[in-house]
């Protein structure tokens, strides 16, 4: 598939460095103003949740993006996590959308808690969580809702992505998924994880999954927020199979203000420790020197890409936007 015509740059949704990460049950979505979203009690088919923090600059562009969506019937949930930078106002302009929904809060919490506090908010049968500062293609919903629609026994689809930056230039087509095109089970992701060392699917707006699953499984999990995705899908997968789909249906943003540009050691130690984890889980030796090595050797790897992405001519022809 070429390159999709997307709005440019969304800013970060994440929380602050310093914030207390915890996991916690159910929020009530009541404590949040809601504006826009006049569907009054009609349940849409899928639900698009987009947890924001400092995201004024840019999430317009998001919303465009997700907004341009082919599907017949879904809705969007803007969670804004006690934002100073105007971010009300500027979702504001796109409440007047029903099927707008905007959330905002006065309480800061961490980035695993505003995430669970997005997906709680949802009222989908379906739902996609898509970071302030990542876009979608105009197909991803109706694409991805019908595998989940047509086939029960599938509890989770994913597509690649691009991988842009912040002008919404395309830095590496069509990646992720390795060896996970078509339909595997959860037992093959757990081992393209131990095989590779990182998450072999990517980040969350290149995947759907069925609410009823994610609330059986108990949701994000803030005991490893950087393999908080990865963590999901694989609890995911205990009720089901994946589908991998080939063409690229998001773009996953790498700049200087994303959490995954930040690529410190700490976070590292959490994506080993996950990788032992799943290790552990999968009946595997968790304290083998392959599981470290593989783990380290990718997480050295990325941080080359990011280096030659910073060092390399942009391309003009090849931009989301």
């Amino acid at each position: 598939m070429s390159p999709f015509v997307m709005p440019l740059p969304c800013p970060p949704s994440r929380s602050p460095p310093n914030g207390t990460v915890r996991s916690i049950a159910r929020f009530p979505v009541e404590e949040g103003v809601s504006a826009g979203g006049s569907r009054g009690d009609m349940a849409p088919e899928v639900s698009v949740c987009i947890p924001a923090y400092r995201g004024a600059e840019m999430l317009p562009a998001t919303l465009r993006s997700v907004l341009a969506q082919d599907h017949p019937d879904f809705e969007v949930v803007v969670v804004d996590n006690a934002s100073d930078d105007g971010t009300d106002r500027a979702v504001l302009p796109f409440t007047h959308d029903p099927r707008v929904r905007f959330l905002p809060f006065s309480d800061h919490v961490s980035l695993p808690d505003n995430w669970r506090r997005a997906v709680d908010a949802c009222r989908g049968d379906f739902v996609k969580l898509v970071c302030a500062d990542d876009i979608i293609h105009p197909r991803a919903l109706t694409t991805q809702a019908l595998v989940l629609r047509d086939d029960p026994s599938v509890a989770v689809v994913a597509s690649r992505r691009h991988v842009i930056d912040d002008q919404g230039r395309i830095l590496a087509g069509a990646s992720g998924l390795h060896s996970l095109i078509g339909r595997h089970t959860g037992a093959d992701v757990a081992r393209a994880v131990l095989r590779l060392g990182i998450n072999p699917i990517g980040e969350p707006n290149g995947v759907l999954f069925r609410r009823t699953d994610y609330d059986a499984v108990g949701g994000w999990d803030g005991d490893h927020v950087f393999a908080m995705d990865i963590d999901l899908f694989l609890r995911l997968l205990t009720r089901g199979d994946l589908i991998g789909q080939p063409d690229s249906l998001a773009a996953f943003r790498v700049w200087p203000q994303s959490l995954s540009s930040a690529h410190s050691a700490r976070q590292y130690e959490q994506n080993l420790a996950f990788v032992r984890r799943v290790a552990e889980t999968y009946g595997e030796d968790p304290s083998s020197r392959r599981l470290e090595y593989m783990a380290k050797a990718s997480w050295a790897a990325w941080r080359l890409r990011q280096k030659w992405w910073a060092l390399s001519p942009r391309p003009t022809t090849r931009r989301i936007g």
